[in-house]
């Protein structure tokens, strides 16, 4: 993140900006392990193209958590809301993986003016429509998980299965996003997790969404994106090879040219 700067709203949400004045604007949503800080090969790539603002969810890293412990994905579409009012961010294309998916689907559903292009990764479609049994095991899983092994052991077991390709350099980086994880922050987004849905927010948006995911994603398997393709004729699929739930992190390149398009070096040299 060497060249952005981490900034802080009026109301505590920290976020990530690379202050880049000119392409597009992009807002990106991690996922419920992970931080603001693990999009940093596509802050990276970026630099000097477009503008990216990358936030710690409330109750993550740097950001004071949401006023409500079981909050639904529009509680965080109306945390981000004040973020973008705050920043002045106009129109933008909105990122969200797994978890920020669904987030990213509320806010869009709330807030379309703002959207100018929905892309969604690695889906985590919710459970708000499953069994309570079902919903108060999945509340319950990842709390207990991060209490008995901390986030450093926590990175060490869950972060293997995030990663189609585990090097050592992309475990670093998930050890050092989770180690920035807070027990209240990671409750939250279980309680979210649990019993929201994306089928509450999918039908109010009207606009194109692409949906991308990892061809070796066991976190969300490639089934379940095509099951909601199926449901929501609004959606484009686009497969991400030797990826796993972390795509953006494991091929960087296919998941930039999916999102951000042609990078300006890349049109050099198509004109040569």
């Amino acid at each position: 993140m060497s060249h952005s700067t981490m900034r802080q709203t009026a109301c505590g949400l920290a976020y990530w900006d690379n202050g880049v004045q000119q392409g597009n604007t992009y807002v990106l949503l991690h996922g419920i392990s992970s931080g603001a800080g693990l999009w940093a090969k596509q802050f990276a790539s970026q630099a000097g193209q477009h503008r990216l603002i990358a936030w710690d969810a409330p109750g993550y890293g740097g950001s004071v958590a949401l006023a409500s412990a079981t909050p639904t994905a529009a509680d965080y579409a109306r945390a981000l809301k004040a973020l973008v009012d705050e920043a002045e961010l106009g129109t933008f294309t909105l990122v969200g993986h797994s978890l920020g998916a669904l987030m990213a689907s509320a806010y869009a559903s709330l807030y379309p003016e703002d959207v100018s292009r929905l892309v969604l990764a690695s889906v985590a479609q919710g459970y708000g429509q499953t069994t309570a049994e079902q919903q108060q095991q999945v509340y319950e899983k990842r709390p207990r998980l991060l209490a008995k092994l901390g986030p450093e052991g926590m990175a060490r077991e869950r972060g293997p299965f995030l990663l189609g390709q585990p090097t050592p350099s992309n475990m670093m980086l998930v050890t050092q996003a989770m180690q920035r994880l807070t027990l209240g922050g990671f409750t939250a987004a279980s309680y979210l997790l649990a019993y929201d849905s994306i089928d509450y927010y999918l039908p109010a948006i009207h606009q194109a969404i692409d949906v991308l995911y990892g061809e070796d994603d066991g976190i969300t398997p490639p089934a379940g994106m095509q099951a909601l393709q199926q449901r929501y004729a609004q959606i484009s699929l686009h497969a991400v090879q030797e990826a796993g739930h972390l795509l953006y992190v494991d091929q960087p390149q296919a998941f930039d040219q999916l999102v951000f398009g042609q990078t300006q070096q890349g049109n050099k040299e198509n004109n040569t």
